[in-house]
C-alpha cells in the first residue's frame, strides 16, 4: 500500500478495517492459557490498549498521528511512552463490555471484521472496554468518540509477568485531553515518522549494580520524538513493536532500519519497576 495513504482522511480507515480483518488474533488461546496459569498459582496480569489514531487537519501537514501517553514517575516505568489503557479488572470490564455486545455504546457498531471463531467476540469486547474505561481514566478520552478498527496480536513484556491485548480505534473529533495522576502528558506523533529513517534509533539500556531487571547491558530499537524542550521522548520496547508492527500489517512492508550509530542511553532503576512503592 502507498504510504500517501495516511494523509487521505476517509480511504486509510477503510484500509485498516480490510488489512486487520485478515490477521490471525492469538486472543482465545492466550487468554486460556494465561487462565490456566493463573489457576496453578501463577499472577500472570493481563491488560487491554487502544492503539489510538486521529485526523489532525488544522496543521501545516495534516495526517494522522498515534496519540499515547507519557507516564509519570508515580506509575511504573515511569518516563516510557505507552498507548492508553491497563489492566483488566473481569468484574468491571465484563459489565462494561455488555453495552458494546447492545449497541448503547457504538464503538463496535458496523464492523466490518468477520472472525472466523465467533468466541473471539466475547473477549474482543471484554479487552475494548478494559482499554477504553482505562483511557477515560487517563486521558478523558470518551468512549463514544471512538470507532474500533480491528485487534492485534498480543504482546507478552519480558520485564513483567503481563500480556497486552492492542486495539486499534479512531478517535471521532477532537477532544480536550483530561489527565490524571499516571500521565505526564499526551504525545501525538505523526504515522509520517515512521516512514522516515532519521527518527529512529537504538537504546542502549541498563541496570545500576545490583538491580536485575536486566542481567548485562541491551540494546533496543526505538523512536527519538522531538518534544517541546527542545529534547526528545523515547518510544521503545512493546509499545514501540505494537505501533510498528500495525504499521507492518497495514503497509506489507518493513520500516526503515535504525543507524547504528545513534544511540540513547537509559537507566532502568528500581522505581521504573515499583512506580516509587
Amino acid at each position: 500500500m502507498d504510504t500517501t495513504i495516511i494523509y487521505n482522511k476517509n480511504n486509510f480507515t477503510s484500509s485498516i478495517h480490510s488489512k486487520l480483518a485478515e490477521i490471525n488474533i492469538d486472543y482465545l488461546e492466550k487468554h486460556s492459557q494465561i487462565k490456566k496459569a493463573n489457576a496453578q498459582g501463577a499472577s500472570h496480569l493481563e491488560a487491554g490498549v487502544v492503539v489510538l489514531i486521529n485526523y489532525i487537519e488544522k496543521t501545516k501537514n495534516p495526517g494522522y498521528v498515534f496519540q499515547v501517553i507519557k507516564r509519570s514517575s508515580k506509575v511504573t516505568q515511569g518516563g516510557d511512552i505507552s498507548c492508553p489503557g491497563g489492566m483488566l479488572h473481569p468484574s468491571v470490564d465484563n459489565f462494561f463490555s455488555i453495552f458494546f455486545k447492545t449497541g448503547l455504546i457504538p464503538a463496535m457498531r458496523g464492523i466490518k471484521h468477520k472472525y472466523r471463531d465467533k468466541n473471539l467476540l466475547p473477549l474482543i469486547r471484554l479487552f475494548l472496554a478494559n482499554s477504553l474505561r482505562e483511557a477515560w481514566e487517563e486521558i478523558g478520552l470518551n468512549p463514544y468518540n471512538v470507532s474500533f478498527l480491528g485487534a492485534l496480536p498480543t504482546y507478552s513484556l519480558s520485564s513483567f509477568t503481563r500480556t497486552i491485548y492492542p486495539l486499534v480505534c479512531l478517535t471521532r473529533s477532537p477532544f480536550k485531553y483530561k489527565l490524571n495522576s499516571e500521565v505526564e502528558k499526551v504525545v501525538e506523533i505523526p504515522l509520517s515518522f515512521f516512514f522516515e529513517s532519521s527518527n529512529y534509533a537504538w537504546l542502549q539500556v541498563t541496570t545500576p549494580e545490583g538491580e536485575n531487571a536486566y542481567a548485562e547491558t541491551s540494546r533496543f530499537p526505538c523512536m527519538a520524538i522531538p518534544d517541546e524542550k527542545g529534547d526528545c521522548d523515547i518510544l521503545w520496547g512493546a509499545t514501540f513493536h505494537i505501533i510498528t508492527n500495525f504499521l507492518n500489517i497495514i503497509f506489507d512492508k518493513q520500516l526503515p532500519v535504525p543507524p547504528a550509530d545513534r544511540i540513547f542511553k537509559k537507566i532502568i532503576t528500581e522505581n521504573y519497576l515499583t512506580g516509587g512503592r
